[in-house]
């Protein structure tokens, strides 16, 4: 090797200062980026996708408990195929008519027995009619009275009604006040006159006797006496009628007023129009007096009529309830009895069946029926129509009625009878020999009915929203109250129970617990049963 030491350039590590203007720029933007916007962007993009993923935990969701739909398999029958079969009696349907007795009374005759066919309107039984007969003649004669008295208040109500349109009464009685008045009036008027006259004659008077006087003995004592009378009647007569023209002039004054007055009721005729409405309301009061008793002649009429007591449809005589002599209370008395025919429609019957309550989800309304008595060769079609509340404890039975289709003449109410109850026609196809189709229900109480349809709020697992789901329902309700659905459904769904009252479509929800009492979770081996049955009965 050699001694000499290496000489190194230093220079290749300088930095060269004068570089371009444009390149350096170039440079401090992209470290801004690198610096600033890039970091914030993958930051933010973080804080988005965490948002995301927690979005059920800051978003309001509905609180809410659900359910599975129950799933049995079905095992399909034949429609037709017998069930089961019960035990029963004949009855009428719906129910026996009673022919009531309308009136209160004593049964006088009966027209019919038992057995007896019998038309709508047809006598079944008569009262003793004698003091209903009493009364409806009592009743027409007040109705008759009344018709008089109307007679008189309409005679008075016209002559009230022609004395207001002429009110001659008082014409008359204006015309003589006026002619009083006028009379006066000339009296007064020809008073100064008489007066004068009067006075005249006094004068004369007076000088007769003055002269008479200065006679003496010339005349007789007579001749005097008579002259000093006729100026004591002269002066007499001045007297009178200077008092006479206050008196005329009063008399004028209150004949004025009588006229006045007469002419003011002429024009009012405030008589007259009192008159008038006392009469017709005397009028009104007596029609609606003459009414009343026409409906007391209409209420004897009928109770009369009620004597005979008919029937009120066509059928036949059941049983008979009353016999002659018995007393009847009639409608609406709360004592004793008014019932006197038991009737029934020989068209119309139906058959009382005693079910066994293992057997009774198997039953549904409209199911078909084959019935069979002693009286008759062969079974007869009946037609399930209605499942009663009424069980029997003892024996452990639910009664259902099943209608009888056209019942023979010899089908009589009481009868025993056996009902075998058959198989509705299945909406499921069989699949193959070794697989049962599935059958799925649900709570009864979660089912909606509204114009729309039916349907069910259903858990959006994938979205955890709320979902309407419009679905078809089957034949009837189980024993446990589970209703089956054909459409819309699927095994693996899950039903609100809780919270399905607040929700909407599209509600955002919190599953908060699983409720399997109403499907039957808790006790899955017993609550199944009920289900499979309702299937097959299906």
């Amino acid at each position: 090797m050699s001694d000499k030491p290496s000489q190194i350039d230093l220079s290749q590590l300088a930095v060269d200062r004068g570089a371009p203007a444009g390149r350096t720029a170039v440079k401090g933007k992209r470290g801004w980026f690198a610096k600033y916007v890039l970091p914030f962007g993958i930051l933010a993009g973080f804080a988005g996708l965490f948002g995301w993923a927690a979005r059920d935990s800051f978003l309001p969701a509905q609180s809410i408990t659900i359910t599975p739909v129950v799933v049995s398999r079905a095992e399909v029958k034949q429609e037709g195929t017998p069930l089961f079969q019960a035990a029963g009696w004949v009855e009428p349907r719906p129910t026996p008519v009673m022919a009531s007795a309308l009136a209160s009374g004593v049964i006088e005759e009966m027209f019919v027995i038992e057995g007896q066919h019998v038309k709508q309107g047809e006598p079944v039984a008569r009262l003793i009619d004698a003091d209903a007969r009493l009364a409806l003649a009592e009743a027409r004669a007040a109705q008759a009275l009344q018709e008089a008295e109307v007679s008189r208040a309409e005679a008075t109500l016209a002559a009230a009604q022609a004395n207001y349109s002429q009110p001659n009464e008082l014409q008359a009685a204006l015309a003589e006040a006026a002619a009083k008045l006028n009379e006066t009036e000339v009296a007064i008027s020809n008073l100064p006159f008489t007066i004068e006259t009067a006075k005249s004659r006094l004068l004369l008077a007076k000088e007769n006797a003055r002269r008479k006087e200065l006679a003496g003995q010339a005349i007789s004592g007579r001749v005097l006496r008579e002259a000093i009378a006729e100026l004591a009647a002269a002066e007499n007569t001045v007297a009178e009628l200077i008092a006479r023209e206050p008196k005329l002039a009063a008399q004028a004054e209150s004949q004025r007023k009588k006229r006045d007055a007469l002419e003011e009721q002429l024009r009012l005729l405030t008589n007259e129009t009192r008159a008038v409405a006392e009469a017709e309301a005397n009028h009104a009061a007596a029609k609606a007096r003459l009414d009343q008793t026409r409906l007391r002649v209409e209420a004897a009429e009928l109770t009369l009529e009620r004597m005979v007591v008919r029937s009120p449809i066509d059928g036949c005589v059941l049983s008979l309830d009353a016999r002659p002599g018995q007393w009847l209370s009639g409608v609406g008395s709360s004592q004793g009895t008014s019932a006197v025919v038991g009737l029934y429609d020989p068209n119309r019957l139906q058959v009382r069946v005693d079910v066994r309550l293992e057997d009774v989800p198997r039953v549904l309304i409209g199911q078909s029926a084959l019935i069979e008595t002693a009286a008759l060769g062969s079974p007869i079609d009946g037609e399930v129509i209605s499942i009663t509340t009424i069980a029997d404890i003892q024996k452990n039975t639910l009664q259902v009625k099943v209608a009888v289709k056209d019942p023979p003449a010899v089908i009589k109410p009481e009868m025993l009878g056996k009902v075998t109850f058959l198989a509705l026609p299945s909406p499921v196809a069989e699949s193959g020999p070794s697989e049962s189709p599935l059958k799925l229900f649900v709570p009864q109480q979660l089912v909606t009915m509204s114009e729309s349809g039916v349907s069910l709020w259903v858990v959006n697992l994938s979205d955890k929203v709320a979902e309407r789901r419009a679905v078809e329902v089957g034949h009837g309700a189980t024993e446990g109250g589970l209703v089956e659905i054909t459409n819309g459904l699927q095994p693996t769904d899950k039903l609100i129970v809780a919270g399905r009252e607040s929700v909407t479509e599209g509600t955002r929800i919190r599953v908060s617990g699983e409720d399997r009492t109403l499907a039957g979770g808790g006790h899955s081996s017993q609550r199944s049963q009920p289900a499979a049955r309702t299937a097959q009965a299906m």
